[in-house]
């Protein structure tokens, strides 16, 4: 019970389909998606050496790369730790100690953050920055047979924000992200083949796990080309898009409903926004 076997079976059945998309364009299809995912595994697994609960940490603002390292861990067998892209140094610096992640991907955006790091961590090997040398062999190499994993096995470990003390870990196994993402069928809403995700919150926490479902029904995952959430590039890809679905948090829905380029957009294009993490 893989979860990244949804990848790969959307390679096989509609490899041509959007994957993720970046703003407007189409990034991938399933099937480069797929392709860019075992071929970074392949490249993840020595490190690992045959160590299943191996972790590797995700360190990222939201792009097209982080969806492509996130499921070349799993691919690869591994543990993923997505880490708040907001944090300090020192705050990164105790994550990736008390995970014990033997690589870190970070987004060029965070590498003089981050980079200091390496070398002062005992279990962190390599510091990958998407982008650079590394990243394009790694996702050029040949690519490895998806790992198998059991249901109980570990698949995400999910650090909170910290705010009230230190950051907690809470382990999410297979079993765990696959009955979330049933519990999106029969409790949120269906998806269809020609519906989107819109990650315009953190693919580290819950716009990411919202994603699962809607990699597993081969939908659309569209990410801001700038980033970060910005009511205009919303009102504007919900126009370019269909069936665009998204999650934010209460404040995020507020600022949405008083911008005024969000507030007099054509909206046909949105199906459905999912909220969580305060009253609305």
């Amino acid at each position: 019970m893989n979860i990244a076997a949804w990848l790969r079976r959307n390679a096989t059945s509609f490899g041509d389909r959007p994957g993720i998309s970046w703003g407007s364009r189409v990034h991938s299809t399933y099937a480069q998606w797929a392709a860019h995912t075992a071929a970074i595994a392949g490249s993840l697994a020595p490190i690992a050496r045959g160590e299943s609960g191996a972790r590797v940490a995700i360190a990222m603002t939201n792009c097209p790369d982080y969806l492509e390292a996130l499921f070349a861990v799993w691919h690869a067998g591994l543990v993923a730790v997505p880490i708040n892209a907001k944090l300090h140094r020192e705050e990164f610096r105790y994550v990736l100690t008390h995970s014990g992640a033997r690589v870190c991907f970070v987004s060029p955006d965070l590498a003089e953050t981050i980079g200091p790091l390496a070398g002062e961590l005992p279990a962190l090997e390599r510091i990958v920055v998407t982008g650079d040398e590394t990243w394009r062999r790694w996702r050029a190499s040949d690519g490895t047979s998806l790992v198998e994993r059991a249901p109980e096995d570990p698949a995400w470990l999910f650090y909170t924000s910290g705010t009230t003390g230190r950051p907690k870990g809470a382990t999410l196994t297979h079993r765990n992200l696959l009955a979330a993402s049933l519990g999106y069928f029969s409790d949120v809403d269906a998806i269809g083949r020609g519906d989107a995700k819109l990650h315009a919150a953190p693919l580290s926490h819950g716009s990411g796990l919202y994603g699962l479902p809607h990699v597993a029904k081969g939908a659309n995952n569209i990410i801001p080309e700038s980033g970060h959430f910005d009511p205009a590039e919303i009102a504007e890809l919900v126009r370019h898009w269909r069936n665009v679905s998204f999650f934010a948090a209460p404040t995020m829905v507020t600022r949405l409903i008083a911008h005024p380029a969000f507030a007099g957009a054509d909206h046909s294009g949105l199906k459905t926004i999912i909220y969580g993490g305060g009253p609305m």
